[in-house]
């Protein structure tokens, strides 16, 4: 992982912790290159990070500061990072519905960008939070650039497992988000009744050389999920 991210992950777990909540002020760049002891532009990118994050704002000549933070857990939109960081306060639980290896039919090749016939990794899993059932999470990874993947991999954290085991650097992802009326088989899992509403969102997830790895879609309870995207105005 680079650096910055290290830092900006670290900066984010001490505002969680409420480090910096009695002051809501933030060290300044010349203090957190001390502490750190790396470049500005190091910290400079970790910075811009807690601010796309949603966390921090800057105002100049004055320094960083917290954002308020939303009063509800919610699941940010511009984070690629899973529900164990939108949902902080959350038990968060995993179970695999389905995992296994299928070859790309045309559409899967065309989203994935790859041939058709190419080995995939299928993987179907419910998230449950607080006990109760939260989203159905259904994922398809390129198998020559994720070359393996089992339950205990699916059921912690997938993302964890490629950047930090495999080396892979994520870099963006697009996201189309849609309702729809659920289907029978996901209103079971999900304690819904079939043709009620759900919040669904597809991703297609690209590493930092825009090799596309993954296209996924989730299927959220749709009393259940709120969605948060931080802006800034620019």
């Amino acid at each position: 992982m680079a650096k910055y991210k290290e830092i900006a992950d670290y900066l984010e777990r001490e505002i969680l912790d409420g480090k910096f909540d009695k002051t809501k002020k933030l060290p300044t760049e010349d203090e957190l290159i001390k502490h750190f002891e790396v470049s500005r532009n190091t910290i400079r990118k970790a910075i811009n990070q807690l601010v796309n994050r949603g966390y921090i704002y800057q105002v100049q000549g004055s320094g960083m500061f917290l954002r308020e933070r939303s009063v509800t857990d919610y699941i940010n939109l511009g984070s690629l990072r899973g529900l164990t960081k939108d949902l902080p306060s959350k038990i968060i639980e995993t179970k695999i519905l389905a995992l296994h290896v299928l070859k790309a039919d045309e559409v899967k090749a065309k989203q994935l960008r790859c041939e058709v016939g190419t080995d995939l990794y299928y993987i179907k899993r419910l998230r449950i939070v607080d006990k109760e059932p939260f989203s159905i999470e259904v994922s398809y990874f390129r198998k020559d650039i994720v070359p393996y993947l089992n339950e205990d991999i699916a059921t912690s954290s997938i993302y964890t497992y490629i950047i930090e085991d495999l080396k892979l650097s994520i870099g963006f992802a697009d996201k189309v988000i849609n309702c729809d009326k659920i289907d029978e088989e996901s209103a079971g899992v999900l304690h819904v009744n079939p043709l009620d509403p759900a919040l669904i969102i597809e991703n297609t997830v690209s590493l930092t050389n825009g090799t596309i790895f993954e296209v996924s879609k989730s299927i959220f309870h749709y009393q259940k999920a709120k969605i948060l995207n931080r802006i800034n105005f620019k």
